[in-house]
């Protein structure tokens, strides 16, 4: 009895060690991946990091054989199961992986979730941003009243620097809706900004400074194809799974959007 109840404090003692230090260890041999799923269709799991917290938690779903791109944000507060620790919400799982094995960990997770097949990850940490729309010169954004005035600016589209979009991704209002995370607008409008331009450098130096300053095992080749596809497609789509549904609900959802 005496070394069940030793075997089960040192269990104890190991996952919370487990969870208070980040050492989850996951390699992509370990993932879980639905091998039932259109091949056609790559699932990218994109993570906005603000030093240890997450931010946002998104995935870049493209189809190579129609050109549809759907940009899916999942809320980071949804409850998820990871077989380490147990029940933990969904923004918390990058920081409990090894340093080599966040984005691995965070994969399996929204894979258990969602029934998928993700196994290329890039995280992106928003302290970064000031240096990525330096590459595009500036970003547009659209302020109300309350964001207008922390950034001493007018109401309505704003041409933002750098460290004004950084600004821009910190604001918390009382008055901010559910759905609305300033970091995930301000990653799309990245994207979308840097591939309106006609110029294909824009399209690679964008490439190149995402990775340079990015946890991921996405390559350089990869991630200029994904660019690509992305400017290539018309039918752009944006999905958003709420904490409140039902892994059910979100699995119907996101196959309704991005396979259907």
């Amino acid at each position: 009895m005496k070394k069940i109840v030793a075997a089960m404090l040192a269990l104890c003692l190991t996952l919370a060690c487990v969870c208070a230090l980040g050492e989850i260890t996951v390699t992509k041999k370990d993932m879980v991946l639905n091998r039932e799923l259109d091949r056609n269709v790559s699932n990218v799991l994109i993570v906005m990091q603000d030093s240890e917290v997450t931010d946002a938690m998104m995935i870049a779903s493209i189809d190579s054989r129609t050109g549809r791109s759907v940009m899916t944000c999942v809320e980071c507060d949804t409850v998820v199961n990871v077989p380490e620790v147990g029940d933990v919400a969904l923004g918390e799982v990058y920081a409990l992986g090894a340093k080599k094995s966040r984005g691995f960990l965070t994969a399996r997770t929204l894979n258990a979730l969602l029934d998928l097949n993700i196994s290329t990850y890039v995280a992106l940490d928003i302290s970064m941003l000031p240096q990525l729309v330096d590459e595009i010169g500036r970003l547009n954004v659209w302020l109300n009243d309350e964001e207008a005035a922390i950034l001493n600016t007018w109401q309505g589209d704003n041409a933002l620097g750098g460290e004004d979009v950084l600004t821009y991704v910190r604001i918390r209002l009382d008055s901010d809706y559910a759905e609305k995370n300033r970091s995930y607008m301000v990653f799309m409008d990245l994207l979308q900004q840097g591939l309106r331009s006609k110029s294909g450098a824009n399209m690679m130096g964008l490439g190149k400074s995402l990775l340079s300053v990015m946890d991921t095992n996405m390559n350089a080749m990869a991630a200029v194809t994904m660019l690509s596809a992305f400017r290539a497609g018309d039918d752009r789509r944006e999905l958003l799974l709420t904490s409140d549904m039902t892994p059910e609900e979100m699995r119907e959802a996101f196959r309704r959007e991005v396979y259907e």
